[in-house]
């Protein structure tokens, strides 16, 4: 008998920089801040249900993870990530001034694909297993996402976001969400058993990472709308991909290695 594929989900996973080299009492205050920052930014988005209604939602002391309907996967890509952004940069502005070590900065894996869940309604990390969980996890923790927060001013880039290639593909390729050109780049990953293509976003880049937003590098985009919907071969190809939203249109440049190396 064939088993059924379990349902898709959208899986986000965030966590925070730096969180063992602060004192207990930091590490409890940046805990807590963890989840209202994240609900403030999923609200400030037009998305509170996501955050209403999670999937397996849990906590993981420096971080927290929860899966939605992957129907929101669009807003999320265009609008919570930027929220999420300046959330931080408020949060943490707050936070400095009783806790001078303290700073909240964040990484974050976006993901979707078939998830086991458990029918009793667990709600435990360990709740939700397969790949796609792996994966998501994996993302979190490669390379090239930890440099990008390494590289960049602490006082303007507060978030760095790994999209999957599955969300990329799903979702931005197939053009039903956008992001503003040279903040989305390409790397090369590889984490423990997992190999494959990041896409990485920072809403706010800053320091060194400026000098990897853009460039004359449109294959990858291309080939993955080409194998999504084949049609004429343009007359020519250019920095940003044919195909615009409101003037907003999505440009990716190769980044090869890590960025630590780069």
């Amino acid at each position: 008998m064939l088993a059924e594929l379990p349902p898709y989900r959208a899986l986000l996973v965030v966590d925070t920089k730096g969180f063992g080299s602060n004192s207990d009492t930091a590490q409890a205050v940046v805990s807590e801040a963890i989840p209202d920052v994240l609900a403030l930014a999923f609200e400030r988005a037009g998305l509170s249900e996501v955050w209403d209604t999670p999937l397996f939602p849990h906590g993981t002391g420096d971080g927290y993870g929860l899966g939605f309907d992957p129907r929101f996967l669009p807003a999320v890509v265009s609008r919570f990530f930027d929220e999420l952004q300046v959330v931080l940069a408020e949060r943490d502005a707050r936070l400095r001034p009783g806790a001078r070590s303290v700073r909240l900065r964040m990484r974050a894996s976006l993901n979707v694909g078939p998830v086991l869940e458990p029918a009793d309604g667990t709600t435990s990390a360990a709740a939700a297993v397969g790949s796609a969980v792996i994966t998501t996890h994996r993302l979190l923790d490669a390379g090239p996402v930890r440099a990008l927060l390494e590289r960049s001013d602490p006082d303007q880039t507060f978030l760095a976001v790994a999209l999957s290639q599955r969300v990329f593909e799903d979702v931005l390729a197939s053009e039903y969400a956008t992001l503003p050109a040279t903040k989305v780049v390409p790397a090369d990953v590889s984490v423990k058993e997992y190999r494959g293509t990041v896409y990485l976003y920072v809403p706010n880049p800053s320091g060194d990472l400026l000098r990897y937003g853009a460039g004359d590098y449109a294959e990858e985009l291309a080939a993955a709308k080409a194998a999504i919907d084949p049609g004429p071969a343009p007359e020519s190809t250019s920095n940003v991909i044919n195909g615009m939203h409101g003037g907003t249109a999505i440009q990716v440049g190769r980044l090869h290695g890590n960025l630590n190396h780069g």
